[in-house]
């Protein structure tokens, strides 16, 4: 009677590890990260001013060669925060697999809005980190180009696509970056871990308020398999003029 138990708890231990194994997916096996600030802090309550905007996404996980990796990617901005692509010139110049220096003399003046940095990790642990990305302005309105440039992998670095849409994350967030085609690292066996940009304030592309007194991120990631994962970031801001309470 004991080794019957025994051999259907076993059973049911193994099932259950089978299942578990069966329905990993992305969303669960990695771990999804946003980051952001706003620069400055103090603001007026109603009027929106040229600020520098950081945002940024982060991802860990287990790099096999056969992970699932961010397929798409929307970052919504809280209501304090307005994005105008009509601020810069934009640029339509050919700029994929450029370097920096090349990409940025091939585009008007003020079109490179802004600036940051990424890592990938590869099979068995390389990783490059420190890779240079530029924001240019364009080429369309709306539109946004993430260039990125390291010398050690030379053209093997891509260019992202992006475009600032309304967003749909409710109420509290008013536009959105989508970028509706991550790229992929070594044909999609590598992972990027990490990927952020700064607009200038120089630029006037961002701008921001303090009505709500915070400044708000969302990050949603659909992975290569389908699934999906949230995560969200706030950072306070003080009224220029305000009463302190």
């Amino acid at each position: 009677m004991r080794k019957t138990r025994f051999v259907v708890t076993l059973g049911l231990v193994m099932a259950l590890g089978v299942a578990a194994i069966a329905y990993a997916d992305g969303a669960s096996d990695n771990e999804a990260g946003v980051v952001g600030k706003v620069k400055p802090t103090k603001l007026d309550k109603k009027k929106y001013k040229p600020v520098t905007l950081f945002t940024g996404v982060e991802t860990s996980g287990t790099v096999t060669g056969a992970q699932q990796n961010p397929e798409q990617e929307l970052i919504s901005w809280g209501k304090n925060v307005k994005i105008d692509s009509k601020a810069a010139p934009t640029c339509s110049a050919p700029i994929e697999f450029l370097s920096t220096d090349a990409a940025k003399q091939a585009c008007p003046k003020g079109s490179a809005v802004g600036k940051g940095k990424a890592s990938i990790v590869l099979p068995g642990g390389l990783e490059y980190e420190g890779l240079t990305v530029t924001v240019f302005n364009g080429p369309a309105k709306n539109q946004v180009r993430l260039h990125t440039y390291d010398p050690r992998l030379a053209g093997a670095t891509p260019t992202v696509f992006g475009k600032v849409v309304k967003s749909k994350d409710g109420s509290k967030y008013g536009q959105a970056l989508t970028v509706p085609d991550a790229p992929d690292v070594a044909g999609d066996t590598g992972m990027i871990t990490e990927f952020n940009a700064s607009l200038d304030k120089k630029s006037g592309v961002a701008t921001a308020r303090c009505k709500s007194k915070k400044f708000l991120w969302k990050r949603t990631v659909t992975y290569d398999d389908g699934s999906k994962e949230s995560v969200t970031l706030s950072q306070k801001c003080k009224r220029k003029g305000g009463k302190k309470k």
